[in-house]
């Protein structure tokens, strides 16, 4: 049965921890109840509140108006005012008896900022309590302490904060992306330049040139030596002829 209410206390401090911030070392709150309850009981809060967190506590709190509350309540309430007097005080919040409830809730409105668990035995403000999301609630139940579930405040409260947590990522990365974009019209926009010829076409084909000035020159010569033959022969007939006659 112990094994069984740990992995319960893990798992709702787990679910504290990931949807709240509420994390080890733990910081308690206690009513004027849960002093008188622990003293009837005989049980040692210093001791067994670590034992129920699962991790180290950092320090058991009241407010100044829960001393006042005991002080007004009599000698009945004398081991509960003493110890409420040697507990550290939360700052702030009024010190008069009738509003010791109110100091408690005080402390933990508006998703309790101080990252408080609260310890109480007082019906009325338990139910106050669970209205309010992010509390994580301790009560006496078989004489032992014990770490309640998240009420459906919470839960929903979780739920809300997951999914704004999700959007402000969402849109912290869309910014980002948006940054390591290089901004297009920030950019100078450049001109197309016309294609120039290729600098290899522009040469002149002198080889070629050359080769057909070399030919053409060559055919003339050729010409002209036929010619020259062609005369040297003629002459030479005639002179044959004459001689003959």
């Amino acid at each position: 049965m112990k094994i069984r209410k740990k992995s319960h206390a893990r798992r709702h401090l787990n679910f504290y921890r990931a949807a709240y911030g509420i994390r080890a070392p733990y910081r308690v709150l206690i009513d004027g109840t849960g002093l008188q309850t622990a003293a009837n009981l005989d049980v040692n809060l210093i001791d067994e509140l670590p034992k129920v967190l699962g991790g180290r506590m950092q320090s058991l709190f009241v407010t100044r108006a829960v001393v006042a509350e005991l002080r007004s309540l009599g000698k009945e309430f004398k081991a509960a005012t003493s110890m409420a007097k040697r507990l550290p005080k939360l700052e702030g919040g009024t010190s008069q008896a009738a509003a010791a409830g109110d100091s408690v809730i005080g402390a933990v409105r508006d998703g309790n900022p101080q990252r408080l668990c609260v310890l109480t035995e007082d019906p009325t403000l338990y139910r106050m309590l669970l209205d309010l999301p992010g509390v994580p609630l301790l009560r006496f139940a078989r004489q032992r302490l014990v770490l309640e579930p998240p009420s459906e405040r919470s839960q929903k409260g979780a739920i809300h904060t997951s999914e704004n947590h999700v959007s402000a990522n969402s849109g912290r990365t869309q910014h980002e992306v948006a940054e390591r974009q290089p901004d297009k019209s920030a950019e100078p926009l450049k001109r197309r330049r016309s294609k120039e010829p290729n600098p290899l076409s522009c040469l002149k084909k002198k080889k070629r040139k050359q080769a057909l000035t070399m030919t053409a020159s060559a055919a003339r010569e050729d010409e002209n030596q036929r010619r020259k033959r062609r005369r040297k022969r003629g002459s030479g007939s005639s002179k044959t002829a004459m001689a003959d006659n």
